[in-house]
């Protein structure tokens, strides 16, 4: 069976991940948490919260891609995480990204997946209502 991916659909939940995921970086700033940037530490709480935080944003956009998609909700919210990677490895060459940052990316996958999961069934009950 061919998935067809409706790429406007994932680049816009991309946009609301990444929109939503500057906006936690001002606040990480304005709180002086800047540490979770270059040394993020599952010793400290704070970090753990805000690296699952950055991960639920990409199923807010999963959940948005899967939304605006239609179809094949989980993924085209898997794909919003992908997009995620893929951009953060462009814009990133050459610096070092620490290994629980990486873990995050792929969690985020995980929950765009998820918030594409969500998409679907909220519009399959919407329609029947």
């Amino acid at each position: 069976m061919p998935v067809n991916i409706r790429w406007t659909a994932v680049i816009s939940g991309f946009m609301t991940d990444f929109a939503l995921t500057i906006l936690l970086q001002v606040f990480i700033i304005l709180f002086g948490q800047t540490t979770v940037f270059t040394d993020p530490s599952l010793q400290n709480p704070i970090h753990i919260v805000l690296i699952l935080i950055g991960t639920g944003l990409t199923g807010v956009g999963g959940f948005v891609a899967a939304w605006l998609a239609g179809e094949s909700f989980a993924m085209h919210g898997f794909l919003v995480g992908v997009v995620g990677i893929l951009v953060a490895a462009l814009t990133n060459v050459g610096v070092v990204v620490p290994p629980l940052l990486l873990l995050g990316q792929v969690i985020g996958c995980i929950c765009g997946a998820l918030g594409g999961v969500l998409a679907g069934r909220l519009r399959t009950s919407v329609r029947i209502k």
